[in-house]
């Protein structure tokens, strides 16, 4: 049976550990820094030296192709290598590096695929100020033109910050990739949560990725002096979103499956002796299931009205994101499910709770994940760690669904 070679995506996965920003913490490597950009140059001579030929697309994803033997349409492979700040060693990376081995093993076994193969380095799938998921969605869907005119303080204009990783944002006003332009999208990454560890197994075959929806919301009351406004006469507007953030918990409590976070929040005026007058939060609820999404919005607000009236303080609630579910098609979840039981002695289904570029590429073509087993469900923090044994596991896992991908699909 074909499988790759452990100690070069150790070696890898080590080198592309040291690019990281000066002065931050854990593992730091943002889309569209400094250190972003050298980390890729790295990146192009690793794919470089598997036999890829390496391009740059509209929107600055990093592609490296092996022709196939046909004119079939791409088997693509990959993930992301920015990082949160604070980030980890693995997120992302272990799909860019082991797509990268992939390739390396059907070179060096002088194996050419009816399909060409494709893999790619996304750009910015982590969240940023200029937003996240660029290189998926600009493949899936493309940009609107006030997207891409957007000016964020501190970070530029959205177009001007691709354009200056090499993408062309004149051409992103449509999907770089149309239905049928892609035979099938495989993606390697850390489970980031417990499922796997609970079960003590080293790999798993993903069902799917939960849909998101994010919503901005401002509850403004009135600033008064925190020593002589009584309580009774107070309209305390964290004290509302007190009661909105307890609200949440509950609906994501009685909907098992569904998650709810308030994960932001910035007070006005933010001073220990006023009352506050003034915050802006977020809510963020996931689930594999969008109607529990949408009914436990209706919940959440008609809470942060209720909670506003009760305390006379005001709320807006603002506009609102989707991402919605995406269930992988049933023949790419058994091919990877049989890949990953060559490399385990038992194979767990689970759904991805967090976002991937997975969710936009799986709206062109069909798609499937691998998820590997991380300590105590770590991620997007410096503790954020996968076994090397693990992360083998699945790299040949995932060279093995490329394989019966390529065997199985028609032209």
């Amino acid at each position: 049976m074909l499988t790759i070679d452990p100690q070069q995506l150790r070696d890898d996965i080590a080198t592309l550990a040291q690019f990281v920003e000066p002065e931050t913490p854990g593992t730091t490597r943002r889309a569209f820094t400094d250190t972003y950009r050298a980390g890729r140059v790295w990146l192009r001579e690793r794919m470089q030296s598997a036999g890829l030929t390496v391009t740059q697309d509209a929107s600055a994803n990093l592609i490296g192709r092996r022709a196939g033997t046909t004119t079939a349409p791409p088997v693509l492979i990959g993930s992301h290598t920015d990082t949160v700040m604070g980030g980890g060693r693995f997120d992302g990376v272990i799909g860019v590096l082991g797509a990268i081995a992939v390739a390396r093993a059907l070179r060096d076994a002088g194996v050419v695929l009816r399909h060409p193969l494709e893999v790619v380095d996304f750009l910015a799938e982590e969240s940023t100020p200029l937003g996240s998921l660029f290189g998926s969605t600009a493949m899936a869907q493309g940009f609107s033109a006030e997207f891409l005119a957007r000016d964020v303080p501190g970070w530029g204009v959205v177009g001007d910050a691709i354009a200056g990783m090499g993408g062309d944002p004149s051409q992103l006003l449509h999907p770089l990739r149309r239905s049928g332009e892609i035979a099938a999208y495989l993606e390697l990454h850390i489970e980031q949560g417990p499922v796997l560890e609970a079960a003590q197994v080293p790999i798993g075959a993903v069902t799917g990725i939960v849909g998101i929806r994010r919503a901005d919301i401002v509850c403004t009351g009135r600033p008064d002096h925190a020593g002589t406004a009584s309580m009774a006469v107070r309209h305390d507007a964290l004290a509302t979103v007190a009661d909105i953030i307890r609200a949440t918990e509950q609906a994501a409590l009685a909907r098992p499956g569904t998650v709810a976070t308030v994960g932001s929040l910035h007070v006005a005026p933010n001073q220990t002796n006023v009352v506050p007058g003034q915050v802006r939060f977020s809510v963020e609820m996931r689930s594999l299931h969008w109607p529990e999404v949408l009914s436990m919005w209706d919940e959440i607000v008609a809470a942060i009205h209720l909670a506003g009236a009760q305390r006379g303080v005001a709320v807006q609630i603002g506009a609102y994101e989707d991402s919605a579910p995406l269930q992988f098609p049933v023949w790419m979840r058994q091919i990877v499910t049989q890949a990953c039981g060559r490399f385990t002695h038992q194979v767990v289904e689970l759904p991805s709770g967090a976002g991937h570029d997975g969710s936009m590429i799986g709206l062109i073509a069909p798609a499937a994940m691998i998820f590997v087993r991380t300590k105590d469900g770590r991620s997007h923090c410096p503790e954020e760690f996968a076994a090397h044994d693990d992360i083998v596991a699945g790299v040949n896992a995932l060279l093995q669904a490329v394989l019966a991908i390529d065997a199985r699909i028609e032209e």
